[in-house]
């Protein structure tokens, strides 16, 4: 049983035919014998598997047990937080299913928002999931997940904490000191209030999200005046240390908590965040669960590759491998631009110098009448000048693109009239983090930024400045970096895969002789 259009089923209840042939294109058709084994205890069951025929069942079975019978998905409460299996997963009679890693469904989720808006679980009074699947991956949700977490509001608590206290020193003073004006009390209240209007600015353009895969961030720099986001993979992540400076922060139980990381920048500061202690011991346990998903992963690719080796009999078989997808609108290369807001203000003024003298000729000939004789045909005339003006600059905003295409990201600057040609690429696979940086209020307003590859080896970062909506052009390269990652890593494991497969073949025959 090999099918080429997606089952129905309730989960898909608001896919659109479209949708219906991506999610199966992206599929895997596998079957099994009765009594073969899926899943062993210990691998990491990272896949969504529908049932196409037959019945999969716990390999311990008890009484009570969940059975998974044909048209009926597995893994779906999985995908969120996927933890390595403590039972065996069998096939209790010849079955045949549908298989999405959740590795590929989170890139096909993340490539596809609206794909991912329509798989988001649905539930009834009761509770119950009626529609979507019943979890989905937190790396393809869309932003403003559940699972963002902010800042702590405690400093707050602080700082009124200390401008009690200045009111209470200074009114004491105030009792042996005359030249203090009545009012002095109130200045701390005052900049309190000042510095409080501050930390809620700062605050709102402060979050911070945890998912088995990265830790990421966005953060607002009052320096700079600047909100920087980077999303850091678990696996990078090297050590993690809480830092509690002051007694106000142990009695008020909020603190930092820094992740060092392997990458150039060093570490990620996740400051001012109620119960420090619980947030590191949650990223050290989604680090060690990672390490062991990774490790389930290496083990489960070489035991399928014994499997399809033919020296084993009764195990699952790949009838059919998952088509290519790529990103949406894309063949792929993925393209942006510079934001329209920074074309805009480049045309202001060629544009206001252009229409100035089409409209007012009239008027400006008369004032220059008796100091220059012209007319105001050749004052209109002059408006060609800042018209070509803004063609150049429309042709030099036009002409400065930024693209990820065959795993390198490539800055591509052509100045108008051939007078310049510049191109730089860097290969993704080399970069080790990517953020994001909207430097001043008109940035931030216009929602346009600068967004920063950081490489591997020393060398100098890739900057695509003033990119629309950087955050998405983050998201973007990330998912061409892990593909390019996925690439290298299947690439090595064929490699090893090989070798098992010989070594298999040479035991073989020494146990036949």
């Amino acid at each position: 049983m090999n099918p080429t259009r997606l089952p129905d089923h309730p989960a898909f209840l608001r896919l659109e035919p479209a949708e219906k042939d991506i999610l199966m294109n992206a599929s895997e058709t596998w079957e099994a014998p009765a009594g073969s084994t899926l899943y062993h205890p210990g691998d990491s069951g990272e896949d969504l598997l529908m049932v196409l025929s037959g019945r999969l069942e716990y390999g311990d079975r008890n009484p009570g047990d969940r059975r998974w019978m044909a048209g009926e998905l597995w893994g779906e409460d999985r995908l969120e937080n996927p933890e390595p299996l403590e039972r065996p997963i069998v096939a209790a009679e010849d079955s045949t299913w549908l298989r999405w890693s959740r590795t590929a469904l989170s890139a096909l989720l993340a490539g596809y928002p609206r794909l991912s808006v329509n798989l988001a679980p649905v539930g009834n009074d009761a509770g119950d999931t009626v529609s979507g699947l019943a979890s989905l991956p937190r790396s393809a949700r869309t932003a403003g997940v559940p699972h963002t977490r902010r800042s702590s509001l405690r400093p707050a608590a602080a700082g009124l904490f200390l401008a009690l206290a200045g009111v209470v020193a200074v009114s004491l003073a105030g009792i042996s000191l005359d030249f203090l004006p009545p009012s002095a009390p109130l200045a701390a209240p005052a900049l309190f209030g000042g510095w409080f209007l501050v930390f809620l600015f700062v605050r709102l353009f402060t979050e911070y999200s945890i998912d088995p895969d990265a830790v990421a961030s966005r953060t607002f720099d009052w320096s700079r005046f600047a909100v920087e986001s980077r999303n850091v993979p678990l696996d990078r992540i090297q050590g993690v240390e809480i830092e509690r400076h002051g007694i106000l922060r142990r009695i008020l139980g909020y603190g930092s908590v820094i992740l060092k990381t392997s990458a150039l920048e060093g570490e990620l500061v996740i400051r001012d965040i109620t119960a420090p202690d619980l947030l590191a011991a949650e990223i050290s346990r989604l680090r060690e669960a990672g390490s062991r998903r990774e490790e389930s992963r290496v083990r489960e690719t070489l035991r399928k590759s014994l499997e399809g080796s033919g020296l084993a009999a009764g195990v699952p078989r790949l009838l059919r491998t998952a088509g290519h997808i790529p990103d949406a609108g894309s063949s792929g290369e993925i393209r942006f631009r510079k934001s329209l807001a920074v074309l805009a203000s480049r045309m202001i003024l060629p544009v206001l110098l252009m229409v100035l003298p089409l409209v007012f000729a009239d008027d400006i000939a008369g004032l220059l009448t008796g100091t220059l004789d012209l007319s105001a045909g050749i004052i209109r005339m002059a408006a060609l000048l800042p018209f070509f003006w803004a063609w150049y600059r429309f042709e030099d905003w036009r002409n400065d693109s930024f693209q990820v295409s065959g795993g390198y990201a490539v800055d591509l600057y052509r100045k108008p009239l051939g007078l310049k040609e510049n191109r730089s690429q860097v290969d993704l696979v080399s970069v080790q983090n990517i953020r994001t940086e909207q430097k001043g209020p008109f940035p931030v307003l216009f929602r346009y930024g600068d967004v920063v590859l950081v490489t591997a080896g020393g060398a100098s970062d890739t900057v695509f400045r003033n990119v629309s909506r950087p955050w998405r052009v983050q998201q973007a390269l990330f998912r061409a970096r892990e593909e390019g990652l996925r690439r290298l890593e299947e690439g090595r494991m064929e490699e090893r895969r090989e070798d098992f497969l010989r070594f298999a073949e040479a035991l073989d025959q020494i146990r036949n002789n």
